[in-house]
Protein backbone atom coordinates (compact mmCIF):
# COMPACT_ATOMS: atom_id res chain seq x y z
CA UNK A 1 0.00 0.00 0.00
CA UNK A 2 1.42 3.80 -0.92
CA UNK A 3 1.79 6.01 1.88
CA UNK A 4 -0.65 8.31 0.51
CA UNK A 5 -3.41 5.28 0.74
CA UNK A 6 -2.39 4.54 3.95
CA UNK A 7 -3.09 8.01 5.31
CA UNK A 8 -6.49 7.95 3.50
CA UNK A 9 -7.53 5.13 4.92
CA UNK A 10 -6.23 5.87 8.44
CA UNK A 11 -8.01 9.15 8.49
CA UNK A 12 -10.90 7.01 7.87
CA UNK A 13 -10.36 5.28 11.02
CA UNK A 14 -9.37 8.18 13.66
CA UNK A 15 -11.80 9.92 15.62
CA UNK A 16 -11.47 13.27 13.33
CA UNK A 17 -13.40 11.24 10.36
CA UNK A 18 -16.19 9.19 12.57
CA UNK A 19 -18.63 11.49 13.26
CA UNK A 20 -18.85 11.96 9.13
CA UNK A 21 -18.52 8.41 9.04
CA UNK A 22 -21.71 8.65 11.19
CA UNK A 23 -23.79 11.26 9.23
CA UNK A 24 -23.65 9.71 6.16
CA UNK A 25 -24.47 6.08 7.80
CA UNK A 26 -27.86 7.75 8.60
CA UNK A 27 -27.92 9.78 5.40
CA UNK A 28 -28.10 6.12 3.80
CA UNK A 29 -30.64 4.75 6.30
CA UNK A 30 -33.14 7.51 5.34
CA UNK A 31 -32.62 6.91 1.94
CA UNK A 32 -30.82 10.30 0.80
CA UNK A 33 -29.50 10.52 -2.57
CA UNK A 34 -26.21 9.59 -2.63
CA UNK A 35 -25.25 12.33 -5.35
CA UNK A 36 -26.65 14.93 -2.70
CA UNK A 37 -24.13 12.80 -0.37
CA UNK A 38 -20.98 13.39 -1.93
CA UNK A 39 -21.80 16.72 -2.67
CA UNK A 40 -21.68 17.41 1.43
CA UNK A 41 -18.82 15.32 1.75
CA UNK A 42 -16.91 17.26 -0.68
CA UNK A 43 -17.50 20.41 1.09
CA UNK A 44 -15.49 18.59 4.21
CA UNK A 45 -12.91 16.32 2.88
CA UNK A 46 -11.22 15.27 -0.95
CA UNK A 47 -12.80 13.25 -3.33
CA UNK A 48 -10.83 9.60 -2.12
CA UNK A 49 -11.86 10.26 1.19
CA UNK A 50 -15.45 11.31 0.50
CA UNK A 51 -15.51 7.58 -1.18
CA UNK A 52 -14.23 6.16 1.20
CA UNK A 53 -16.69 7.30 3.52
CA UNK A 54 -19.62 7.17 0.99
CA UNK A 55 -18.39 2.88 0.42
CA UNK A 56 -17.60 2.01 4.60
CA UNK A 57 -21.22 3.00 5.50
CA UNK A 58 -22.99 1.19 2.98
CA UNK A 59 -20.84 -1.69 3.91
CA UNK A 60 -21.87 -1.22 7.91
CA UNK A 61 -25.62 -1.25 6.83
CA UNK A 62 -25.03 -4.51 4.82
CA UNK A 63 -23.35 -5.62 8.07
CA UNK A 64 -25.52 -5.59 10.24
CA UNK A 65 -27.06 -9.01 9.66
CA UNK A 66 -23.57 -10.29 10.58
CA UNK A 67 -22.60 -8.64 13.31
CA UNK A 68 -23.71 -6.79 16.53
CA UNK A 69 -20.93 -3.60 16.28
CA UNK A 70 -21.17 -3.53 12.80
CA UNK A 71 -22.05 0.44 13.15
CA UNK A 72 -18.67 0.99 14.44
CA UNK A 73 -16.69 -1.99 12.53
CA UNK A 74 -14.84 -1.29 9.35
CA UNK A 75 -15.34 -3.39 5.88
CA UNK A 76 -13.88 -4.18 2.85
CA UNK A 77 -16.10 -5.42 0.39
CA UNK A 78 -15.05 -9.20 -0.37
CA UNK A 79 -13.94 -9.32 3.83
CA UNK A 80 -17.34 -8.39 4.28
CA UNK A 81 -18.84 -11.27 1.76
CA UNK A 82 -16.32 -13.81 3.10
CA UNK A 83 -16.49 -13.49 6.82
CA UNK A 84 -18.58 -15.81 9.02
CA UNK A 85 -21.53 -14.27 11.01
CA UNK A 86 -21.71 -14.00 14.79
CA UNK A 87 -23.86 -17.13 14.97
CA UNK A 88 -21.81 -19.46 13.13
CA UNK A 89 -18.70 -17.92 14.35
CA UNK A 90 -19.62 -18.35 17.26
CA UNK A 91 -20.78 -22.00 17.13
CA UNK A 92 -17.27 -22.82 15.39
CA UNK A 93 -15.94 -21.32 18.56
CA UNK A 94 -16.96 -23.93 20.92
CA UNK A 95 -15.19 -26.57 19.19
CA UNK A 96 -11.75 -24.67 20.23
CA UNK A 97 -13.28 -23.57 23.85
CA UNK A 98 -10.65 -26.15 25.47
CA UNK A 99 -7.70 -25.38 23.60
CA UNK A 100 -5.22 -22.72 24.59
CA UNK A 101 -3.34 -21.27 21.26
CA UNK A 102 -5.94 -20.87 18.78
CA UNK A 103 -4.08 -19.58 14.63
CA UNK A 104 -7.32 -17.78 12.47
CA UNK A 105 -5.29 -18.53 9.25
CA UNK A 106 -6.65 -16.04 6.57
CA UNK A 107 -8.42 -14.29 9.12
CA UNK A 108 -9.64 -11.11 6.84
CA UNK A 109 -11.78 -8.36 8.65
CA UNK A 110 -12.20 -11.07 11.77
CA UNK A 111 -15.77 -12.73 12.01
CA UNK A 112 -14.20 -15.99 12.75
CA UNK A 113 -11.42 -14.06 14.86
CA UNK A 114 -13.94 -12.38 17.34
CA UNK A 115 -15.60 -15.59 18.38
CA UNK A 116 -12.56 -17.42 18.69
CA UNK A 117 -10.82 -14.14 20.92
CA UNK A 118 -13.68 -14.09 23.26
CA UNK A 119 -13.03 -18.02 23.90
CA UNK A 120 -9.35 -17.13 24.55
CA UNK A 121 -10.28 -14.26 27.25
CA UNK A 122 -12.50 -16.18 28.69
CA UNK A 123 -9.89 -19.28 29.28
CA UNK A 124 -7.41 -16.40 30.98
CA UNK A 125 -10.09 -15.10 33.26
CA UNK A 126 -11.19 -18.29 34.30
CA UNK A 127 -7.72 -21.02 34.34
CA UNK A 128 -5.34 -18.23 34.33
CA UNK A 129 -3.37 -20.00 31.40
CA UNK A 130 -1.17 -18.02 29.64
CA UNK A 131 -3.76 -18.22 26.07
CA UNK A 132 -3.75 -16.47 23.13
CA UNK A 133 -5.54 -16.15 19.69
CA UNK A 134 -3.31 -14.98 16.88
CA UNK A 135 -5.39 -13.98 13.70
CA UNK A 136 -3.06 -14.40 10.29
CA UNK A 137 -3.72 -12.11 6.96
CA UNK A 138 -1.29 -10.79 4.66
CA UNK A 139 -3.50 -7.85 2.87
CA UNK A 140 -2.27 -4.88 5.11
CA UNK A 141 -5.38 -2.88 4.53
CA UNK A 142 -7.13 -5.96 5.99
CA UNK A 143 -4.89 -6.27 9.01
CA UNK A 144 -5.74 -2.92 9.88
CA UNK A 145 -9.53 -3.58 9.46
CA UNK A 146 -8.68 -6.32 11.24
CA UNK A 147 -7.26 -5.00 14.70
CA UNK A 148 -9.82 -2.22 14.73
CA UNK A 149 -12.41 -4.58 14.86
CA UNK A 150 -10.67 -6.71 17.24
CA UNK A 151 -10.86 -3.48 19.69
CA UNK A 152 -14.60 -2.57 18.85
CA UNK A 153 -15.55 -5.54 19.99
CA UNK A 154 -13.35 -5.09 23.57
CA UNK A 155 -10.94 -7.99 22.75
CA UNK A 156 -7.56 -7.46 24.60
CA UNK A 157 -4.26 -6.95 22.11
CA UNK A 158 -2.71 -8.58 24.40
CA UNK A 159 -4.31 -12.38 23.90
CA UNK A 160 -5.29 -11.34 20.43
CA UNK A 161 -3.64 -10.55 17.95
CA UNK A 162 -3.57 -9.76 14.09
CA UNK A 163 -0.13 -10.01 12.16
CA UNK A 164 0.25 -9.30 8.40
CA UNK A 165 1.83 -12.91 7.11
CA UNK A 166 1.18 -15.36 4.37
CA UNK A 167 0.60 -18.94 5.65
CA UNK A 168 3.27 -20.24 4.10
CA UNK A 169 5.64 -18.19 6.98
CA UNK A 170 3.57 -18.09 9.79
CA UNK A 171 4.77 -20.58 12.54
CA UNK A 172 2.40 -23.81 13.73
CA UNK A 173 4.39 -25.20 16.23
CA UNK A 174 2.91 -24.01 19.61
CA UNK A 175 -0.62 -24.04 18.24
CA UNK A 176 -3.47 -26.59 19.52
CA UNK A 177 -6.10 -25.27 17.20
CA UNK A 178 -6.10 -23.37 14.05
CA UNK A 179 -9.22 -22.03 12.24
CA UNK A 180 -8.85 -21.51 8.37
CA UNK A 181 -10.75 -19.81 5.61
CA UNK A 182 -8.28 -20.13 2.28
CA UNK A 183 -8.80 -17.26 -0.68
CA UNK A 184 -11.22 -19.08 -3.18
CA UNK A 185 -11.36 -16.21 -5.65
CA UNK A 186 -7.41 -16.47 -6.66
CA UNK A 187 -8.83 -16.06 -10.49
CA UNK A 188 -12.09 -16.96 -10.80
CA UNK A 189 -13.98 -17.98 -8.19
CA UNK A 190 -13.73 -21.50 -7.45
CA UNK A 191 -14.39 -24.22 -5.49
CA UNK A 192 -12.04 -26.75 -5.87
CA UNK A 193 -9.62 -26.89 -2.98
CA UNK A 194 -6.55 -27.18 -5.15
CA UNK A 195 -6.87 -23.95 -6.47
CA UNK A 196 -7.55 -22.44 -2.81
CA UNK A 197 -5.10 -19.89 -1.60
CA UNK A 198 -3.35 -21.60 0.65
CA UNK A 199 -4.76 -24.55 -1.28
CA UNK A 200 -6.30 -27.95 1.15
CA UNK A 201 -3.16 -29.86 0.16
CA UNK A 202 -0.93 -27.06 1.80
CA UNK A 203 -2.70 -27.18 4.92
CA UNK A 204 -3.12 -30.77 5.65
CA UNK A 205 0.82 -31.07 4.58
CA UNK A 206 1.19 -28.61 7.41
CA UNK A 207 -1.08 -30.09 10.30
CA UNK A 208 -0.16 -31.91 13.37
CA UNK A 209 -2.02 -34.69 14.12
CA UNK A 210 -2.61 -33.21 17.64
CA UNK A 211 -3.66 -29.98 16.37
CA UNK A 212 -7.16 -29.52 16.08
CA UNK A 213 -7.72 -28.26 12.57
CA UNK A 214 -11.28 -26.41 11.38
CA UNK A 215 -11.02 -25.24 7.47
CA UNK A 216 -13.85 -23.44 6.18
CA UNK A 217 -14.60 -23.90 2.56
CA UNK A 218 -17.23 -23.01 0.04
CA UNK A 219 -20.47 -25.40 0.74
CA UNK A 220 -19.88 -26.52 -3.09
CA UNK A 221 -16.21 -27.81 -2.16
CA UNK A 222 -16.84 -31.37 -3.13
CA UNK A 223 -14.68 -34.60 -1.46
CA UNK A 224 -11.29 -35.05 -3.23
CA UNK A 225 -8.58 -38.02 -3.29
CA UNK A 226 -6.05 -36.43 -0.93
CA UNK A 227 -8.16 -35.64 1.97
CA UNK A 228 -7.03 -37.27 4.85
CA UNK A 229 -8.71 -40.00 6.33
CA UNK A 230 -10.94 -39.36 9.80
CA UNK A 231 -12.01 -36.22 8.51
CA UNK A 232 -15.98 -34.47 9.34
CA UNK A 233 -17.02 -32.49 6.73
CA UNK A 234 -19.69 -30.28 8.10
CA UNK A 235 -22.56 -27.99 6.14
CA UNK A 236 -23.69 -25.06 8.32
CA UNK A 237 -26.51 -22.66 8.03
CA UNK A 238 -28.71 -20.25 9.57
CA UNK A 239 -31.98 -18.49 8.63
CA UNK A 240 -32.74 -20.40 4.82
CA UNK A 241 -29.33 -20.42 4.03
CA UNK A 242 -26.17 -22.68 3.92
CA UNK A 243 -23.26 -20.53 4.86
CA UNK A 244 -20.27 -22.68 4.76
CA UNK A 245 -18.66 -26.36 4.94
CA UNK A 246 -16.25 -27.19 7.63
CA UNK A 247 -13.90 -29.94 7.22
CA UNK A 248 -13.24 -30.81 10.98
CA UNK A 249 -9.71 -32.93 11.65
CA UNK A 250 -7.77 -33.83 14.44
CA UNK A 251 -8.91 -33.70 18.56
CA UNK A 252 -11.87 -31.55 18.38
CA UNK A 253 -13.53 -33.26 15.36
CA UNK A 254 -16.84 -34.31 17.04
CA UNK A 255 -17.93 -37.22 14.66
CA UNK A 256 -14.51 -38.64 12.66
CA UNK A 257 -15.64 -39.76 9.50
CA UNK A 258 -18.94 -38.14 9.30
CA UNK A 259 -20.82 -36.33 7.73
CA UNK A 260 -23.35 -33.87 9.14
CA UNK A 261 -25.82 -30.95 8.30
CA UNK A 262 -26.13 -28.31 10.86
CA UNK A 263 -28.48 -25.52 10.84
CA UNK A 264 -27.80 -23.18 13.75
CA UNK A 265 -30.17 -21.22 15.00
CA UNK A 266 -31.06 -18.00 17.54
CA UNK A 267 -29.96 -18.41 20.61
CA UNK A 268 -27.44 -20.96 19.72
CA UNK A 269 -29.88 -23.62 19.46
CA UNK A 270 -28.82 -26.30 16.90
CA UNK A 271 -29.90 -29.24 15.11
CA UNK A 272 -28.18 -31.13 12.90
CA UNK A 273 -28.09 -34.45 11.34
CA UNK A 274 -25.32 -36.74 11.04
CA UNK A 275 -23.98 -40.28 8.89
CA UNK A 276 -21.15 -42.27 8.54
CA UNK A 277 -19.53 -41.53 4.97
CA UNK A 278 -19.88 -44.86 4.38
CA UNK A 279 -23.64 -45.56 5.13
CA UNK A 280 -24.39 -42.17 2.69
CA UNK A 281 -26.13 -43.88 -0.06
CA UNK A 282 -29.07 -44.52 0.76
CA UNK A 283 -32.09 -43.97 -1.16
CA UNK A 284 -35.95 -43.01 0.46
CA UNK A 285 -39.36 -44.43 -0.97
CA UNK A 286 -40.85 -42.65 -3.81
CA UNK A 287 -44.83 -42.14 -3.40
CA UNK A 288 -47.20 -41.77 -5.99
CA UNK A 289 -49.38 -39.46 -4.60
CA UNK A 290 -49.15 -36.20 -2.52
CA UNK A 291 -49.77 -36.96 1.58
CA UNK A 292 -50.57 -34.14 4.15
CA UNK A 293 -47.60 -32.24 4.41
CA UNK A 294 -44.75 -31.42 2.20
CA UNK A 295 -41.65 -30.47 3.70
CA UNK A 296 -38.68 -28.77 2.09
CA UNK A 297 -35.12 -30.10 3.37
CA UNK A 298 -32.78 -26.87 4.54
CA UNK A 299 -30.22 -25.97 1.92
CA UNK A 300 -27.81 -28.04 4.80
CA UNK A 301 -29.62 -30.66 4.01
CA UNK A 302 -29.04 -30.21 0.14
CA UNK A 303 -25.82 -29.36 0.09
CA UNK A 304 -24.65 -32.62 2.00
CA UNK A 305 -26.69 -34.96 -0.46
CA UNK A 306 -28.63 -35.98 2.59
CA UNK A 307 -32.40 -35.67 1.27
CA UNK A 308 -33.11 -39.60 1.58
CA UNK A 309 -31.25 -39.17 5.04
CA UNK A 310 -33.34 -37.26 6.41
CA UNK A 311 -35.98 -38.62 4.71
CA UNK A 312 -35.71 -42.06 6.17
CA UNK A 313 -34.95 -40.85 9.53
CA UNK A 314 -38.70 -39.04 9.84
CA UNK A 315 -40.13 -41.34 7.55
CA UNK A 316 -40.83 -39.31 4.42
CA UNK A 317 -40.41 -40.27 1.35
CA UNK A 318 -40.14 -38.44 -2.13
CA UNK A 319 -43.00 -37.87 -4.61
CA UNK A 320 -40.44 -37.35 -7.38
CA UNK A 321 -37.06 -39.16 -6.95
CA UNK A 322 -35.45 -36.51 -8.95
CA UNK A 323 -36.68 -33.77 -6.87
CA UNK A 324 -35.75 -32.66 -3.09
CA UNK A 325 -39.48 -32.11 -1.82
CA UNK A 326 -40.51 -35.09 0.74
CA UNK A 327 -44.13 -35.70 1.99
CA UNK A 328 -45.61 -37.31 4.79
CA UNK A 329 -49.14 -37.91 6.75
CA UNK A 330 -47.68 -35.91 10.02
CA UNK A 331 -46.48 -32.75 11.06
CA UNK A 332 -42.72 -32.57 11.96
CA UNK A 333 -40.83 -30.16 14.18
CA UNK A 334 -37.10 -29.64 13.03
CA UNK A 335 -35.51 -26.35 11.77
CA UNK A 336 -34.03 -28.65 9.44
CA UNK A 337 -37.42 -29.37 7.04
CA UNK A 338 -39.77 -26.65 6.11
CA UNK A 339 -43.15 -27.48 6.56
CA UNK A 340 -45.96 -26.68 4.21
CA UNK A 341 -49.56 -28.16 5.00
CA UNK A 342 -51.55 -29.45 1.50
CA UNK A 343 -54.55 -27.14 0.80
CA UNK A 344 -54.93 -28.38 -2.54
CA UNK A 345 -53.20 -30.28 -4.97
CA UNK A 346 -54.20 -30.14 -9.21
CA UNK A 347 -52.64 -29.86 -12.73
CA UNK A 348 -50.41 -27.36 -13.88
CA UNK A 349 -52.93 -24.37 -14.84
CA UNK A 350 -52.89 -20.87 -14.17
CA UNK A 351 -56.18 -20.24 -14.32
CA UNK A 352 -57.55 -23.36 -12.63
CA UNK A 353 -55.11 -22.49 -9.78
CA UNK A 354 -56.30 -18.40 -9.45
CA UNK A 355 -59.83 -19.62 -9.71
CA UNK A 356 -58.79 -21.71 -6.36
CA UNK A 357 -56.82 -19.14 -4.97
CA UNK A 358 -59.37 -16.05 -4.83
CA UNK A 359 -62.12 -19.03 -3.61
CA UNK A 360 -59.85 -19.51 -0.56
CA UNK A 361 -59.37 -15.89 -0.48
CA UNK A 362 -55.85 -15.81 -0.55
CA UNK A 363 -54.44 -12.23 -1.72
CA UNK A 364 -50.72 -12.84 -1.32
CA UNK A 365 -48.64 -15.78 -2.59
CA UNK A 366 -45.31 -17.04 -2.48
CA UNK A 367 -44.13 -18.87 -5.44
CA UNK A 368 -41.51 -22.13 -5.07
CA UNK A 369 -40.35 -24.17 -7.92
CA UNK A 370 -38.31 -27.09 -8.34
CA UNK A 371 -38.66 -28.92 -11.69
CA UNK A 372 -40.27 -26.81 -13.39
CA UNK A 373 -39.35 -24.01 -15.83
CA UNK A 374 -38.83 -20.22 -14.65
CA UNK A 375 -41.56 -18.82 -17.18
CA UNK A 376 -44.38 -20.68 -15.28
CA UNK A 377 -43.38 -19.08 -11.95
CA UNK A 378 -43.45 -16.06 -13.22
CA UNK A 379 -46.86 -16.40 -14.39
CA UNK A 380 -47.83 -17.46 -10.93
CA UNK A 381 -45.66 -14.24 -9.20
CA UNK A 382 -47.61 -12.01 -11.24
CA UNK A 383 -51.07 -12.94 -10.13
CA UNK A 384 -52.91 -10.22 -9.20
CA UNK A 385 -54.88 -11.21 -5.68
CA UNK A 386 -57.37 -9.80 -3.29
CA UNK A 387 -58.32 -11.05 0.04
CA UNK A 388 -56.87 -11.51 3.70
CA UNK A 389 -55.18 -14.75 3.67
CA UNK A 390 -51.56 -15.89 2.65
CA UNK A 391 -50.48 -19.00 1.13
CA UNK A 392 -47.53 -21.18 -0.65
CA UNK A 393 -47.44 -21.97 -4.37
CA UNK A 394 -45.15 -24.98 -5.00
CA UNK A 395 -44.76 -25.70 -8.48
CA UNK A 396 -43.36 -29.24 -9.03
CA UNK A 397 -43.73 -32.44 -10.60
CA UNK A 398 -45.71 -36.19 -9.26
CA UNK A 399 -43.88 -38.33 -11.64
CA UNK A 400 -44.02 -37.08 -14.72
CA UNK A 401 -46.90 -34.54 -14.12
CA UNK A 402 -46.40 -31.07 -13.71
CA UNK A 403 -48.65 -29.56 -10.74
CA UNK A 404 -50.06 -27.05 -8.34
CA UNK A 405 -49.52 -27.60 -4.54
CA UNK A 406 -51.31 -24.86 -2.89
CA UNK A 407 -50.33 -25.41 1.26
CA UNK A 408 -49.64 -23.21 4.33
CA UNK A 409 -46.26 -22.38 5.89
CA UNK A 410 -46.09 -23.81 9.59
CA UNK A 411 -44.66 -20.61 10.39
CA UNK A 412 -47.11 -18.33 8.73
CA UNK A 413 -49.58 -17.11 11.21
CA UNK A 414 -51.94 -15.37 8.93
CA UNK A 415 -51.80 -18.60 6.25
CA UNK A 416 -55.70 -19.46 5.74
CA UNK A 417 -56.88 -22.63 7.45
CA UNK A 418 -57.08 -26.12 6.22
CA UNK A 419 -60.41 -27.09 5.68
Amino acid sequence: MNPETRDDFLWLMSDKAAPILEKVQVAFEERVNAVRIAKSLRKLTTATRSALVMEQAQLRIRARRKFARAKQMFFTRRGLEQASGRRLAAYKAQRFEALTNVGDICCGIGGDLIALGSRTQGISKTSGKNSRTVGVEIDELTCMFARRNMEVNSLDPVTVQVEQVDFAGFELDGFDGIHVDPDRRIKDRTVHGNRFSPSLQDVFARRSRDCSVAIKVAPATPWASYFPGGMQREWIGDHRECKQQVLWLGPATAQPGYRTATYVGKGGIISRISVAENEADQTAEVSDSIHQYIFEPHPTVLAAKMTDIIANQFGLRRFTSSIAYLTGHHGIDDPLLTQFEVLDVLALDIRRSSSILRLLEVGKIEVKKRGIEDTAAAQFARLKLEGPNRATVILTRLGRNRIVIIAKRKDNPLAIPAS
